[in-house]
């Protein structure tokens, strides 16, 4: 028998079993989940775990999770610490917990309720609805394509970023569209609210850096305006699964520098933006997460973050007018006497005062650096009358 010929009946054979197994199993999908590329079969199975602290399978927190040998064969809760963010498939769709977490899974039903947190979904595999309960079983809640979800005492708060929503809760019927936010502490009073769509083209999206000198640890993070958002909510994460939340900070414009000194302990950050409205305190729908990997730092070494340098080079008193000429650390945010200055290139500046009254005059100079460090210059004139 030829090669050949071997290999066409190996094949047959193969597709016959497929085939069977299909016939005897028409809802059975192939997949891969996103970190481990491990096949996940409709179900429920936990595809990763942040490094610090656990997932627990039982509230005395004696018996942590073991990826490699939980095995689902009977009901199983599943909770996470205040440290561990941790992602799991359920039927097509991958969840990401985020710390402090619970959930409970019964095999038997393949019913799936999401006890206690804040979760994360997006839609992989799935193309019909798929339904789970929230804090317990009758509370249906239909999957959108992708959304968030915060489990509160008394309420729910939810991010529907794109497809149709609808759920259950308490006896009440909730419908959300894509790009729609609610928070049923208000029932059904206000309607839910609309969220921007997210940032498109963030900068840097995938980047690798060597931090050899101070200034390295200086990082740019830009992103393209959304259409009606005039602030945005910046995050920082040590990991993809949001699992320790290093920096949230609001920015009313599409770029800002940021010190990463503080964070070098870690070999990877990453990062995301959302539109957010500062009257109502809600972020909408976040851009896909970029990441800064840390290949190298002499940083790590013991060397702290230093407040900007402040030279004046020159000051001029012509009448009531004083001209300053100066630099100071080329990221940094420089005012003199409370009034913002435009920084040239290597941070070179010039800038003048007007006085309507003689004598001695203190200007103050402050710099912030993007670490939030700052120095404070003061200098004196004195302004004569001509």
């Amino acid at each position: 028998m030829t090669k050949r010929r071997v290999i066409f009946l190996a094949s047959s054979i193969l597709i016959a079993i497929i085939g069977f197994f299909w016939l005897n199993h028409p809802d059975f999908s192939l997949s891969f989940s996103s970190k481990q590329f491990l096949p996940v079969a409709p179900g429920f199975q936990i595809t990763g775990i942040s490094e610090k602290g656990n997932v627990w399978l039982d509230n005395d927190e004696t018996h942590p999770v073991n990826i490699k040998t939980l095995n689902f064969v009977s009901e199983t809760q599943l909770r996470s610490d205040d440290q561990t963010a941790w992602e799991f498939f359920f039927e097509g769709f991958l969840f990401t917990a985020l710390p402090g977490s619970a959930i409970h899974y019964t095999p038997q039903t393949r019913e799936l309720i999401l006890e206690k947190g804040e979760f994360y979904w997006d839609k992989k595999l799935a193309a019909q609805k798929v339904e789970i309960s929230l804090f317990k079983a009758g509370n249906i809640f239909r999957l959108s394509a992708s959304g968030r979800i915060r489990l509160g005492f008394s309420s729910i708060e939810i991010w529907n970023f794109s497809g149709q929503l609808d759920f259950d809760y308490n006896g009440k019927f909730f419908q959300l569209k894509g790009l729609q936010y609610l928070d049923t502490k208000n029932g059904n009073k206000i309607p839910p609210a609309n969220l921007f769509p997210a940032p498109p083209f963030i900068s840097p999206q995938a980047e690798t850096i060597a931090l050899t000198l101070a200034n390295d640890t200086i990082i740019q993070f830009k992103w393209k305006n959304v259409q009606g958002a005039r602030n945005y909510l910046l995050k920082i994460y040590p990991s993809a699964m949001r699992d320790n939340l290093l920096l949230s900070k609001v920015v009313a414009s599409n770029s800002t520098v940021l010190d990463i000194m503080s964070f070098i302990e870690y070999s990877e950050l990453y990062w995301e933006v959302a539109a957010f409205d500062t009257a109502k305190q809600i972020e909408s729908a976040p851009a896909k997460m970029g990441v800064i990997k840390i290949s190298s730092s002499l940083l790590k070494k013991g060397l702290l973050p230093q407040p900007p340098q402040i030279e004046v080079d020159s000051l001029s008193v012509s009448g009531n007018m004083v001209l300053i000429k100066g630099r100071t650390d080329p990221n940094a945010q420089l005012s003199i006497d409370g009034v913002a200055v435009q920084l040239a290139s290597e941070g070179k500046f010039i800038h003048t005062i007007s006085y309507r009254s003689i004598g001695v005059k203190s200007i103050v100079f402050r710099a912030v650096a993007p670490s939030g460090l700052e120095s404070v210059f003061l200098k004196q004139v004195t302004i004569f009358d001509e």
